[in-house]
């Protein structure tokens, strides 16, 4: 069914960001055309240029639209339950919009982003160095990305996760004669329930622990 096209200047540019990130969501970054975006919101293409210059510029408006979802304040009052949820806010919106993932290695114009300045302000009152604190931020940040870009790649082409794969096979093995002299191998795989999902939480709240330590160690 055609969308009937609405007035020019009728649409909003978040309305416009949304329709994008839509189209490279069920499609791929390579299926975005300016004309494919009007169709979606209904609106003639030339009217879109009200809102960017170019596709460079609608991408980096996409790349924003990613950023201030990944980053949204969550209002915790305290910046380690921050740092925790903003680490599991990432890995869910990229798990859940893997095709997203390439708007991030995009060299896009800064962002305010209002999370970052209220976190770095509680951890420098905890006592961490402005510096630290700024690498402790955007490195709890790239950790989360990181870890869950290994997580979507590691995926076969009938979209199973190769890595649960693997630790299904480890465990299998560690009920096997052949695990007789790993017993401590064994004993610990048979506590975990998810390979990835212990991990990430333990990586996440080890770093957050190792900022505690450090500054109780000055």
């Amino acid at each position: 069914m055609t969308r009937k096209q609405r007035p020019r200047g009728s649409i909003t540019r978040e309305a416009v960001v949304s329709a994008a990130l839509a189209i490279i969501d069920a499609d791929g970054v390579d299926s975005l055309t300016i004309r494919s975006v009007a169709k979606l919101v209904g609106a003639p293409p030339m009217s879109l240029y009200t809102h960017f210059a170019n596709k460079n510029e609608l991408l980096d408006l996409m790349y924003a639209g990613v950023a201030n979802r990944m980053y949204e304040d969550q209002g915790n009052v305290t910046w380690q339950k921050e740092l925790d949820v903003l680490c599991h806010r990432i890995r869910k919106i990229l798990s859940d919009h893997p095709n997203w993932t390439p708007l991030l290695a995009r060299p896009a114009p800064p962002l305010a982003i209002k999370l970052r300045e209220r976190v770095l302000q509680m951890m420098i009152a905890y006592g961490i160095p402005d510096a630290e604190a700024f690498s402790g931020f955007s490195g709890m940040a790239l950790l989360a990305i990181g870890l869950t870009m290994v997580e979507l790649s590691f995926t076969s082409a009938d979209g199973r996760s190769t890595l649960k794969q693997r630790f299904d096979r480890l465990k299998e093995w560690a009920t096997t004669a052949s695990a007789d002299e790993h017993p401590v191998t064994r004993a610990t795989i048979a506590k975990v329930r998810d390979v990835f999902d212990e991990s990430f939480v333990f990586t996440v709240q080890a770093v957050i622990s190792g900022f505690e330590l450090r500054r109780t160690a000055r």
